[in-house]
């Protein structure tokens, strides 16, 4: 056991709290999988791996002193194409009761459901993960760098690769299609794309794609991708808007611009509150916990 000036010296040089060294709970991220590109090393990969195991020590620590837990019993599919993972994924929304209605906060409603989701802010060559810590925590990792949609468009597609058992056979870019699939169905369902929008178009004016954008939390590029997989509009349409986008990098900024505000869950906040009113735990815990002073902590608490 190092003195406290060991102890300082080391949480200084590594840029973690004392409480770091003194969890109870050790997690171990082991099956997971990374969606990344080439510039993404392993010494990049095992440094996300350590602060998500971090991550969830805390997540599963205040679950336990809260008494707040969530079993995972989202089901799984054998899928081996693209229409049956949408088909999929419209039974998932009809278990989550989500209805034809856009996805409020799909952190949240994630968390709700027994699976752990972590942002952390890294490379734009990383995307996410998802896999299982201790063999059994599902868990989904997004990027935090990247606009509001494109981390709830992750978050989905990692949602997929976790409920989708795609058979070892699938060539790899096939896989990320038909997960790219279900995560675009289940942020806006294909019948309501087609009520809004109609069977068959030729010219769609961007701002019918913002109005959707601004409702389901889908970036404009994925409904493009999505009309066209439906045939509303034809492969020699959306060539043409590739096309239009490289061409004219006005036209490509509006169509990437995020009009999506940024959303987070609160389920960890209101457990580490929960527990704080039950006097489970400290202001001092509680602040360490939430990253914050204990004056921030007393503050927020307001008993009522």
């Amino acid at each position: 056991m190092p003195d406290s000036r060991v102890l300082i010296a080391l949480t200084e040089a590594l840029n973690v709290k004392i409480d770091y060294f003194f969890r109870p709970f050790t997690v171990e991220v082991d099956k997971v999988e990374f969606r990344k590109k080439s510039g993404f090393t392993k010494k990049m990969a095992a440094a996300v791996k350590e602060r998500v195991r971090e991550e969830l020590e805390r997540y599963l620590e205040i679950e336990q002193l809260s008494g707040i837990t969530v079993d995972f019993c989202l089901p799984h599919k054998e899928v081996k194409t693209i229409a049956e993972a949408m088909k999929f994924a419209t039974e998932i929304r009809g278990l989550l009761g989500l209805g034809n209605d856009g996805i409020s906060n799909v952190t949240e409603v994630l968390e709700d459901n027994g699976l752990k989701v972590i942002e952390l802010a890294e490379s734009n060559d990383f995307d996410g993960l998802s896999g299982y810590a201790n063999g059994k925590i599902p868990l989904i990792v997004v990027n935090g760098n990247y606009p509001t949609e494109r981390k709830r468009f992750t978050a989905l597609h990692e949602l997929g690769h976790l409920l989708l058992d795609i058979p070892g056979d699938v060539p790899a870019k096939t896989m990320e299609s038909i997960c790219n699939a279900f995560a675009s169905e289940m942020l806006l369902p294909s019948n309501v794309l087609i009520t809004k929008i109609g069977h068959k178009r030729h010219d769609i004016s961007l701002s019918e794609l913002t109005d959707l954008q601004k409702q389901f939390g889908i970036s404009i590029d994925y409904i493009m991708v999505s009309l066209c997989e439906h045939g509303v509009i034809t492969d020699r349409r959306y060539s043409g808007f590739q096309k239009k986008k490289i061409l004219i990098p006005d036209f490509r900024a509006l169509v990437e611009k995020s009009r999506v505000k940024p959303e987070q869950s609160g389920r960890f906040a209101r457990m580490v509150y929960h527990a704080l009113a039950d006097e489970s735990i400290t202001f001092s815990k509680a602040a360490a916990l939430l990253n914050t002073s204990i004056d921030r902590i007393k503050s927020d608490l307001q008993l009522v």
